[in-house]
């Protein structure tokens, strides 16, 4: 899978993978303030974005082969700190787990390291078979952004709302039934943290409902070198809503980080 991808700045590399139905443009942020000291590289996952959207299901470990094959592709080998908010979140902790050592860092945003409940992953393909049929994004769109934003961005900061909403219709129906059906179908990791000997940042939106700050909480703690951010003023896309608040907790972390040798 060729993924499209942004490449900016020189240095370390840090890889940002986006949440759904989003697309690399979520990072938009933190590129910028990376940029003058790392390597940023933002792929579209498959299915969003300008990334292709074949007709399967897009497994978590298998779009965690794809970011390793775009490392490849650019001649990167060498290990380096991944970061996935959400979707993202889940594709990071399978390529920390599958491919250890092309990890030196790790930042879990706003994600969860449990499967999904029985319930949830039938939700999931009862709007993957919707999304196919019509064709309409609009009823997971209108019943996703209340969801996504902390109380506090819809009445301070509103004009971060529309261009989510831009970015999450520009994904194709069969990009967004792929990655429902993935993650339906994602392993518990929770029993597997323990295995991840590598620093990691676990940020997450104060205002998170989807994955709230307790389970971020537990995450942290049952890693080896994990570490908590809370994120203000931010629900599920702290990233995105705060990031004059998620920007130095990176970069700290980033600092942290023991180079390559």
């Amino acid at each position: 899978m060729l993924l499209a991808f942004s490449d900016e700045g020189t240095g370390p590399v840090v890889v940002l993978l986006h949440g759904f139905p989003l697309n690399r443009s979520m990072w938009d942020a933190q590129v910028r303030a990376l940029a003058p000291a790392h390597r940023v590289i933002v792929p579209d996952l498959r299915g969003h974005g300008e990334s292709p959207a074949p007709d399967a299901v897009y497994a978590m470990d298998l779009m965690a082969e794809d970011v390793v094959e775009m490392l490849d592709g650019l001649g990167i080998a060498e290990p380096v700190v991944v970061g996935g908010l959400s979707m993202g979140g889940y594709v990071a902790l399978a390529l920390a787990l599958n491919h250890p050592d092309r990890i030196r860092g790790l930042v879990l945003a706003d994600t969860r390291a449990a499967a999904d409940s029985p319930e949830a992953a039938a939700k999931r393909e009862e709007t993957a078979q919707a999304v196919l049929k019509t064709g309409d994004l609009g009823p997971l769109i209108e019943g996703m952004v209340p969801r996504l934003f902390s109380r506090s961005t819809f009445r301070d900061r509103p004009g971060l709302v529309p261009p989510i909403k831009a970015a999450m219709e520009q994904t194709t129906p069969a990009g967004v039934a792929g990655a429902l059906r993935g993650m339906a179908c994602r392993p518990d990791r929770r029993d597997r943290l323990g295995e991840i000997p590598c620093p990691v940042l676990v940020a997450v939106g104060e205002d998170d409902a989807i994955s709230p700050p307790d389970e971020a909480r537990a995450i942290a703690e049952s890693l080896p070198a994990g570490r908590l951010a809370v994120i203000p003023r931010a629900g599920h896309l702290a990233p995105y809503e705060n990031p004059d608040a998620f920007n130095p907790a990176l970069l700290d972390f980033l600092r942290d980080v023991p180079p390559h040798a």
